[in-house]
């Protein structure tokens, strides 16, 4: 995550993007603090993305306390890896 935080991309997208419900938002900074790829600042009281720096890590998305931020599929991205299907196994649910 270093390389990619100092303009070296080295690591893949999930597929993913974070998405944030600026209506819901009530500006706690929790999601920009936990952001490990700085996708994330707070401007005029909310939450606002940097879609272009978002890896759809999912770290925001369990960090909001109020539910605002989710992860919705960005084909622009690429497909998400079926990790289970690398490693040969099979999971109930993801």
């Amino acid at each position: 995550m270093q390389a990619r935080r100092h303009g070296v991309p080295m690591l893949a997208s999930s597929g993913f993007a974070a998405s944030v419900d600026q209506g819901l938002c009530v500006g706690c900074g929790l999601c920009a603090e936990s952001c490990p790829f700085g996708a994330l600042k707070l401007t005029d009281g909310k939450s606002r993305l940097d879609a272009d720096a978002c890896m759809g890590c999912g770290v925001c998305v369990d960090r909001c306390p109020e539910g605002t931020i989710g992860l919705k599929r960005d084909p622009r991205r690429g497909e998400p890896l079926d990790v289970c299907s690398l490693m040969g196994t099979k999971v109930s649910s993801l």
